[in-house]
């Protein structure tokens, strides 16, 4: 199945309490001039528009797109867990208007150099099928899914879950437009 996938961030990262040396606000209005701070593989490419763009037009293809430099998630000085919280926006938009994809992963880990052979698909370029489950994974990710796979226990072909060094969600719910 061909899918064209576009993906628009509005990437908007706010850290309460932050280490002195931590970064408060991570924010990008669109791509363009960002290629510095962005790592890109696979299919992805910033578009001479600004847009982000994580797949194209072939089929089963897959693309990341990680901020470049290590963000700290933990305060340097007590330890303490720093919350953050993030607004983006994007559009997936299929080949043909009956046939969705599998959607795409907003994730944050240890590295961009992910476990394992990473598969397209319901895999979402994270793992493939022998990864899934391996708590050395050592990912967090909110998948926006349009696609039910019984195999990762999917509770519809349109929902948001959370994955935790898994693609089988620790949460789903029903994707909504507001």
């Amino acid at each position: 199945m061909a899918e064209r996938l576009i993906i628009i961030f509005w990437v908007f990262l706010v850290f309460s309490n932050p280490a002195k040396s931590q970064i408060d606000e991570l924010f990008f209005k669109g791509f363009k001039g960002a290629a510095s701070n962005i790592s890109l593989n696979g299919a992805s490419e910033i578009e001479d528009n600004g847009i982000l763009r994580l797949t194209n037009d072939t089929q089963r293809v897959l693309g990341h797109a990680f901020y470049s430099r290590p963000i700290q998630f933990k305060n340097s000085t007590d330890g303490n867990a720093l919350s953050f919280s993030t607004a983006f926006a994007f559009a997936a938009i299929p080949q043909h208007a009956n046939l969705g994809g599998h959607g795409f992963a907003f994730t944050i880990s240890r590295t961009k150099e992910l476990p394992g052979t990473a598969l397209p698909s319901q895999y979402f370029g994270l793992l493939n099928a022998s990864d899934v489950g391996n708590s050395s994974n050592h990912f967090f990710a909110v998948e926006f899914d349009t696609v039910r796979d019984y195999e990762l226990g999917d509770i519809n072909d349109n929902h948001v879950g959370i994955d935790i060094d898994s693609l089988v969600s620790k949460k789903s719910v029903t994707a909504r437009v507001f």
